[in-house]
C-alpha cells in the first residue's frame, strides 16, 4: 500500500476547496506568460503546487530547494507529466534560501511572480540554539531580503506559506511565522501595487517529516512508533493545500492572510485515533503500551506518549480574537484577515538575529506573543463561519 491509497482511504471524502471555472481563468490569466520562482518547491505543498502548475501556461519555471534528493524526484516527477516543450522552460537550482542572491535571481530572470513554500516546520527544532536561529532565518527574515524593489520592475506578486501555528503562537516555530506575515504587511504598506498573499492551514496528511508519514513509514518496517495523547489537529490532503495555495493567489486575496472556514474542515481528529485507523487499514491489530515490549507479528505496537512538546498547543485554532474576519466572494469555504501590524515584532527582529543563546530568545518571545508556551489554548468560534 502506498501512502496516496491510504490517505483516500483514510480520508473518503469529496475534494475540498475545488478551484471553480471563473478562478480558474484568473489564475489562468494571472500566470499567463509569467516568469515563476519557487523557493520550497520539492516540499510537499510546494511538489504538489508545482506538479499541478502544468495547467497553466508560463513563460519561464525556476525552482529552488535545499533538498537534492527531493528536487531530482520532482524532475522525475515533471518530466512524466509536463510536455517537452514546457520541460525546456523550467530551472533547477539546490540552495538554501538563506543563502541565495534573491535580488539578482528577480532581476536577471525578470521574475514576475515570487512563490515561497519553504519552512522549518517542526516545534521540535526549539530544542537547539542553533537550530531555532536557523529556523528564524529562514522563516522570517531571509525571504525578504529583496534588495531595492524598484529594480525589480517586473515584480507583480508575492506569496508565503504561513501556518495556523501562528495564530497566538505558543511555540518559537509559530512566534517565526507570525514574524514573516508581520514582515509582509510591512512589505505591501511599502509596495502597494504588487499582490501579496499568505495562507494558514491545517495539517497536510503525510507530508515529508509529519507524524502521519512516520507511522505509515514505522508500519511497513514493523517497527514500534510514538504517538501522542490527547493531541487533535484538522487535516486536508495534498491536493486541498494546493487548491487553497492557488485560491490564495486571486486578486481578492491582496493584502490578505487566506484561511479555510472552521466549517469546511470539519471536525478535528486525535493523532491517536488516526494512528489506530491507519494500523488497521494496513491490516495490523493495534497494541497500546506505555513501553516497548515484544508484540506478535500481525500487531503493531503504539507507545503511548502522554508529554507534549513545550509549545505544541492541545487544539488547533486558525485566528486570533482581534483580528477581523471577512468572507470571501462566492466561496463559502473560504475567509480572510487583513494583513495587519504588529509594531512590538519590529522591536525584536535584530535583537533574535543577534542572540547568543536560546532563552534570549525565548525571552523576546515572551515579551511580544502572549501566548508563547501555552499549551491551552481555546478554539476561536465565530457565528456563521463554524
Amino acid at each position: 500500500m502506498n501512502i496516496k491509497s491510504l490517505e483516500k482511504k483514510l480520508f473518503s471524502r469529496k475534494e475540498k476547496f475545488k478551484i471553480s471555472e471563473n478562478q480558474f481563468f484568473e489564475l489562468k490569466t494571472n500566470f499567463y506568460l509569467s516568469n515563476i520562482l519557487i523557493i520550497g518547491a520539492a516540499g510537499s505543498i510546494g511538489k504538489s503546487f508545482v506538479l499541478n502548475l502544468n495547467k497553466i501556461k508560463f513563460k519561464k519555471l525556476i525552482m529552488v530547494d535545499n533538498n537534492e534528493t527531493g528536487l531530482a524526484d520532482l524532475n522525475r516527477d515533471i518530466n512524466l507529466i509536463y510536455s517537452k516543450r514546457v520541460i525546456n522552460k523550467i530551472q533547477y537550482i539546490c540552495e538554501d534560501i538563506n543563502n541565495l542572491k534573491l535580488h539578482d535571481l528577480i532581476k536577471e530572470n525578470k521574475i514576475t511572480h515570487y512563490l515561497n513554500f519553504s519552512a522549518l516546520k517542526h516545534v521540535r527544532s526549539e530544542e537547539n540554539f542553533i537550530s531555532t536561529l536557523n529556523m528564524f532565518k529562514t522563516n522570517s527574515f531571509s525571504p525578504f531580503k529583496l534588495g531595492k524593489i524598484k529594480n525589480l520592475k517586473s515584480l507583480k506578486q508575492i506569496f508565503f506559506i504561513s501556518t495556523d501555528k501562528a495564530a497566538s503562537p505558543s511555540s518559537l516555530m509559530g512566534c517565526s511565522k507570525k514574524i514573516m506575515e508581520n514582515n509582509l504587511n510591512n512589505f505591501k504598506k511599502k509596495n502597494k501595487k504588487i499582490v501579496v498573499s499568505t495562507i494558514r492551514f491545517a495539517n497536510v496528511c503525510f507530508s515529508n517529516g509529519s507524524l502521519l508519514q512516520n507511522i505509515f513509514d514505522k508500519v511497513q518496517r514493523n517497527e514500534p512508533f510514538g504517538c501522542p495523547s490527547g493531541i487533535k489537529r484538522y487535516f486536508i490532503t495534498h491536493k486541498e493545500s494546493t487548491n487553497l495555495c492557488f485560491k490564495a493567489l486571486l486578486k481578492e486575496s491582496d493584502n490578505h492572510i487566506v484561511l479555510p472556514t472552521y466549517k469546511s474542515l470539519g471536525s478535528s481528529i486525535s493523532f491517536m485515533e488516526l494512528a489506530e485507523k491507519i494500523v488497521k487499514i494496513m491490516k495490523k491489530k493495534p497494541v497500546f503500551s506505555k513501553n516497548i515490549k515484544n508484540v506478535k507479528k500481525n500487531e503493531q505496537l503504539i507507545i503511548v506518549n502522554k508529554n507534549t512538546i513545550r509549545g505544541q498547543k492541545q487544539d488547533e485554532i486558525l485566528y486570533e480574537p482581534q483580528e477581523k474576519i471577512n468572507f470571501f466572494k462566492n466561496d463559502k469555504e473560504l475567509i480572510k484577515v487583513k494583513f495587519y501590524e504588529n509594531k512590538k515584532i519590529k522591536s525584536i527582529e535584530k535583537k533574535i538575529l543577534n542572540s547568543i543563546n536560546l532563552n534570549q530568545i525565548k525571552n523576546l518571545c515572551s515579551k511580544v506573543f502572549l501566548n508563547f508556551g501555552n499549551k491551552k489554548i481555546k478554539t476561536i468560534l465565530v457565528k456563521n463561519i463554524i
